[in-house]
Order: structure tokens, then C-alpha cells, then sequence
């Protein structure tokens, strides 16, 4: 029985100092964490409601969509159970696989698929765009993916260039060049301008934050956008929503009728909104409203607190996703998790500024909340990757936590317990090893006049012990006195 106990304990003891010997995780670490899962979760949910809400009547007014109100909600379930399952295996992963070969090969993946966009047998025509893979009753839209592989490809470069210095300029330009830019051309030529500014800026964010001087990045933002302004002149579709957006009232039912119909939209949410479900501009008036113009119908029907708070929601998902990236183990996680972070607002803001007139219509959906396969799985890809870097985000053991791990159970064999210590025993040496000492009984003996009292200890041996006069000496003394 002794033996079997003993072994229990050596067990255990063995299991404790594992666990003290690893790395601890704070809450600096932890809380930033759940709450940048809880909000993603929490965002996902509430797309799901809108998107219910915003489509019920498209579904349920064609025989596109088998009159089916729910048509979009299932399948947008369907894409999010996939992203959530993918999103799992991304955070359980090291984020570190994802860089040398295998890194190529998803690179060497996402420039095919992009390829395949532009033949006759899987591309698809859609709003003046090809960038959708026909899969039979599914579609695939390679840029949302390409994204997140660029995103990688990108942090692998600026961390060997700006902090290894394992590559000089002019490989760091061929990298570039190869890695970058070759699958973001074939993202652009689609056309889809929207994800290559998303993508750019977020590449210009990671450069800042990998060590790049601002005035370098400022520049190169500059020359960027100068560009994509001449490059959105130059057709007349991109040509008429630049101009349509300093005034959609001057073509109300063409080129400025979406925008119209979201002002409209918005005008008559109010404060508090019209209510859950009882918008007016989704039969029918409003072209997307539950994908691109989602935002129009959360401020129609949730008024303008419905829009605050999901921006809100987005703020504090910003606020955790910037707190791993601070605390990641090193240039790596800290350049993923803020890349990841910063692409997600990014297509916000960009959806965002659109549906309110700011800034041209770039057609990208609101991360998580909007309508769209694609872009479900591939926003649940990116908080994936920003949870995995969270999770090898520890802290070193700190010194007070060594000293403890290397504390040990006394041995019954030679050190007393004490629950067995008995009066006149010898007293056991008071080492690191025996931290627990029995308690020792003492009694006091009176001394003279009541001036000092004598403590024998269980042990044997006297100390004496000046305690002072009693109170009851004090207060016949107080009393001799008056």
C-alpha cells in the first residue's frame, strides 16, 4: 500500500516539475486572446443573422434560389463550418511550417488556381469581372486565398531582409518580384482592385512594423496610389465610380443608384434603426444588400448604434489582434499576427468608406459579416493564423518560478512528518528540502514579581522571555497611584 502511494507521489511530483519546467502562460497573453476569438466568433454570428435578414426576400421571391428564404444562410453556414475546421488546423499548427518548401508550394498552388481563372472552361464572368472558379453548384474565388499566401510570402521576405539580413537588396527585389507581385498582377488583371489595395496597404504595415523608415513607406504608399488612381481612370466602369462618388445623385438609376439606394437605406434606420428583420430596402431596391451593402442594411435596420457597435466589435479585434502580435515570440509571429489583423480592418474600412460615399466602391465584402464563401473561409483562415502565433506566445519561467520547481518532497524514510513529531525528538534541520517544520507546544512558567515568564519548549531547554508586567500588575499599579 506504502509503495503504491509513494509511486503516486513520485508521479505526481514528476507530472508538477514537467509542467513548472515549461513555459508559463500570463494573462497578459491569454485575455487578448479569448477576446480576439470571442469577437471573431461574435462577428460570424451576427453575419449570420444579416445575412438571413438581408436575403430572405431575394430567396424567397426567385426560382434562382428554389424560393427558399434561407437559400444564402445555409451555405453561407456551410462555408463557415469549413473555415472553422480549417481555422482550427491553421492554430494548432506552428505557424512556423508555413515558410521554405511548403511555403512554395502553396505559392506554387495559388498562382495555378489564379491561371485557371482567366481560361474559358473554369472562369466566370461576373459585374464586369473574372475571377471566380466554377466548381458545379459551387464557386471559388482564388484572390480571397491569394491574399493570405501573399500575406506569408511577404512576412518571410521582410523578416530575412529587415532583421536577418540573410538577403541583400538586390535578392530581397527578386523575392519581391517572384513572390509578390507576379500572383498580386494576376489578382489585379481580373480586374480586382479591391484585394490588391487591400493586400498593398497591409504589405506597406507590415514593412512599417518590421523595421522600414516611414518616410520610405510614405513614399512608396504615395507612388502606389498614384498609380491605382491613373490605373481606375483609365476604363469606364472604375472611371464612373470614382466620379459617381463626389455625386451619385446626378445618375440615381445608374451608376448611382446602389450608393443612392444606401443613403436611403440609412436615412431610414435613424438612431435605433427600423428593426430586426423590417428593412424596406432589401426587396429588391438595394442590389447586394447582403453582400457588399450588408453595411447599409445593419443601419437601416439597427439604426445608427447597430453600425457603431459592430464597428466597435471590430476596434476590439483590432485592439487583441495588436496585443499578440506584441507579445509573439519573435519578427515572424509578430509580422503575421499584425498582417492578419491589418488586413482584416483594411477590407473594412474599404467597405466601409464605400457604402458611405468616402471613397470609390471597391466591391469587397465586410469581413465575416458579409455573404460570400470565399471570403468566410478565408477571414476564418487569417484568425487561424493570428490564434497559432498567440498560442506559442509564452513567457520564459521567471527566476521565483525556478527556485520553486526545484523544490522536493521530504522523504518519509529520513525527515519526520508532522503529524508524527513527539515531544523530546530531535529537531530536524530546516533545509530547502523539509520546508514544513512541526509546530512546537510551550508552556509558561511565572517569574518573580511578574517582570519576565520563562517558555519551556516541548523539546526541553528554557528561554526566557521578558514579557513586561501583566495586566492585572498594571492596573493594581494604576490604582496604588491615585
Amino acid at each position: 500500500m506504502m509503495e503504491s502511494i509513494r509511486a503516486r507521489v513520485a508521479a505526481l511530483t514528476g507530472r508538477y516539475e514537467r509542467e513548472k519546467s515549461q513555459t508559463v502562460t500570463p494573462a497578459s497573453i491569454a485575455i487578448p486572446r479569448i477576446i480576439f476569438l470571442v469577437t471573431a466568433l461574435a462577428l460570424t454570428l451576427f453575419g449570420m443573422l444579416m445575412i438571413y435578414s438581408s436575403s430572405s426576400v431575394t430567396g424567397a421571391t426567385s426560382e434562382t434560389y428554389d424560393y427558399n428564404p434561407a437559400y444564402f444562410l445555409t451555405r453561407q453556414l456551410m462555408f463557415a463550418a469549413i473555415g472553422l475546421v480549417l481555422a482550427i488546423v491553421l492554430a494548432r499548427l506552428d505557424y512556423h511550417i508555413w515558410r521554405g518548401n511548403v511555403l512554395m508550394v502553396l505559392w506554387a498552388i495559388t498562382v495555378f488556381l489564379l491561371v485557371v481563372v482567366y481560361t474559358p472552361l473554369a472562369g466566370r464572368d461576373a459585374y464586369g469581372a473574372t475571377r471566380w472558379i466554377a466548381m458545379g453548384p459551387f464557386t471559388l474565388q482564388p484572390s480571397e486565398f491569394a491574399k493570405v499566401v501573399i500575406l506569408l510570402v511577404g512576412a518571410q521576405i521582410a523578416e530575412k531582409f529587415f532583421w536577418e539580413g540573410s538577403i541583400d537588396n538586390s535578392q530581397a527585389l527578386k523575392l519581391l518580384f517572384a513572390g509578390v507581385l507576379v500572383p498580386l498582377f494576376l489578382v489585379l488583371w481580373q480586374p480586382d482592385k479591391g484585394t490588391t489595395g487591400v493586400v498593398v496597404i497591409t504589405l506597406l504595415i507590415m514593412c512599417y512594423l518590421a523595421g522600414a523608415s516611414a518616410s520610405a513607406v510614405g513614399l512608396v504608399g504615395v507612388a502606389v496610389g498614384v498609380a491605382a488612381i491613373a490605373y481606375s481612370l483609365k476604363d469606364d466602369y472604375s472611371r464612373a465610380r470614382i466620379l459617381t462618388m463626389f455625386n451619385p445623385s446626378n445618375d440615381p438609376y445608374g451608376a448611382g443608384y446602389q450608393l443612392t439606394q444606401g443613403f436611403y437605406a440609412f436615412g431610414s434606420g435613424g438612431l435605433t434603426g427600423l428593426g430586426l428583420g423590417m428593412s424596406r430596402q432589401k426587396y429588391n431596391y438595394l442590389p447586394m444588400a447582403h453582400n457588399d451593402f450588408i453595411f447599409a442594411i445593419v443601419g437601416e435596420e439597427l439604426g445608427l448604434l447597430g453600425t457603431v457597435g459592430m464597428l466597435a466589435a471590430f476596434a476590439l479585434l483590432l485592439w487583441s489582434g495588436l496585443k499578440i502580435a506584441q507579445a509573439a515570440p519573435d519578427v515572424a509571429g509578430r509580422l503575421i499576427a499584425a498582417g492578419c489583423t491589418s488586413m482584416l480592418i483594411v477590407q473594412l474600412l474599404l467597405n466601409v468608406s464605400g457604402v458611405l460615399g468616402i471613397f470609390p466602391l471597391t466591391g469587397k465584402p465586410v469581413p465575416f459579416v458579409s455573404y460570400g464563401g470565399s471570403s468566410i473561409i478565408s477571414c476564418l483562415l487569417l484568425a487561424g493564423l493570428v490564434t497559432s502565433v498567440s498560442l506559442r506566445s509564452k513567457l520564459p519561467e521567471t527566476a521565483y518560478e525556478a527556485r520553486r520547481r526545484q523544490l522536493r518532497l521530504a522523504d518519509e524514510g529520513t525527515v519526520p512528518r508532522a503529524d508524527t513529531w513527539r515531544e523530546g525528538a530531535p529537531e530536524p534541520a530546516f533545509t530547502e528540502r523539509n520546508t514544513q517544520m512541526p509546530r512546537r507546544s510551550f508552556r509558561v512558567i511565572e517569574g518573580g514579581e511578574g517582570k519576565a515568564r520563562t517558555a519551556q519548549l516541548a523539546g526541553g531547554g528554557y528561554r526566557r522571555v521578558d514579557l513586561g508586567p501583566s495586566a492585572a500588575e498594571r492596573l493594581r499599579g494604576n490604582s496604588k497611584r491615585r
